[in-house]
């Protein structure tokens, strides 16, 4: 589950049809987000990650956490740690007592989305569509452009009109597989140490460290 909000972290039936270039509804509230989301100068936030696909029977809920601050970002779910110092990615595999320790994959690889850009993933890459309003929140559908190079063919993004956040996510994968992020708590603007974004080995003197870096 390395690479969950990271996409499963993660994002993203077949089309029902073709989304717009440019959906004017969908822009303004979107441009809105991003504006009030780039000025946070960090982000904690806690979610309940599900994970299901009929066709191989799978229905598994977890929850998780994240910290993100600039480019670094701290995710903790299912018994790991995924840290990201901005160069590196480390995974603290805390049952194998492991790290493993990689290069920041290009946003461009299949599948790829980095944790730190959940809450603004939709800036590039993708073409969106307004759906409807239901119970106070704009639901807004994401399409990649070049879907041949992704694992999955539509994101929806669940969006509180009054709070103007992301309050959940749904990924929709090409196996037939939806990955759902609900956020339960978004805090923005606290105080977080640029350590908590480092490995720190004194901390785990009997992991192995696994360094998978090219």
């Amino acid at each position: 589950m390395k690479n969950i909000l990271i996409i499963a972290l993660t994002t993203l039936i077949s089309l029902g049809g073709i989304a717009q270039e440019e959906d004017t509804k969908a822009k303004g509230i979107l441009d809105k987000l991003s504006a009030k989301t780039k000025a946070y100068k960090t982000i904690k936030a806690e979610f309940q990650f599900t994970l299901n696909n009929k066709t191989e029977g799978i229905n598994e809920t977890q929850s998780g956490s994240i910290q993100i601050k600039g480019d670094k970002y701290f995710l903790s779910i299912a018994g790991q740690d995924v840290i990201s110092n901005g160069k590196d990615i480390y995974t603290v595999l805390k049952d194998a007592e492991e790290v493993q320790i990689n290069n920041i994959p290009d946003e461009d690889e299949e599948g790829f989305i980095s944790p730190n850009t959940i809450f603004t993933l939709y800036e590039d890459g993708f073409k969106y569509k307004y759906l409807k309003e239901v119970n106070s929140e704009h639901l807004i559908n994401l399409y990649p452009k070049e879907v041949e190079d992704k694992d999955f063919h539509r994101i929806t993004l669940y969006i509180n009109k009054v709070k103007n956040q992301i309050t959940k996510v749904n990924i929709y994968g090409k196996d037939g597989s939806t990955t759902t992020y609900k956020i339960k708590t978004f805090t923005p603007n606290t105080a977080i140490a640029d350590t908590k974004f480092s490995f720190n080995k004194t901390k785990h003197p009997n992991f192995e460290v696994v360094d998978l870096r090219d």
